[in-house]
């Protein structure tokens, strides 16, 4: 996955955080998304084949290049999402999604 997929204007912000992460063995596994991604994703999520949640189709910052998701160590993506949000973006870990990051 790369987060050259986002939009440019955050790019340079996402690696940032990413080179901390990446130091920690965190790895990205999502970043844009279709809207045909976003709906099965939803569909897995809300049937239960899914631990992580999923937005509806249409509401996704993925879907908008403005989200990508890091797998990692719990601990290790709270202290990376404090990061996040000391520098205005937004982490998932607030509304019960640890691995999303978005701006």
């Amino acid at each position: 996955m790369s987060l050259d997929q986002l939009q440019p204007w955050l790019v340079p912000w996402a690696k940032w955080l990413y080179r901390y992460a990446a130091a920690y063995g965190c790895q990205i596994t999502s970043v844009r998304r279709s809207y045909s991604e976003q709906r099965r994703l939803y569909a897995d999520y809300l049937a239960g084949r899914s631990k992580y949640p999923a937005a509806p189709p249409g509401r996704s910052m993925h879907e908008a290049g403005r989200a990508w998701d890091m797998v990692g160590r719990p601990e290790i993506l709270a202290w990376l999402g404090a990061g996040w949000e000391s520098v205005g973006g937004t982490w998932g870990g607030r509304f019960g999604d640890q691995i999303h990051f978005e701006a």
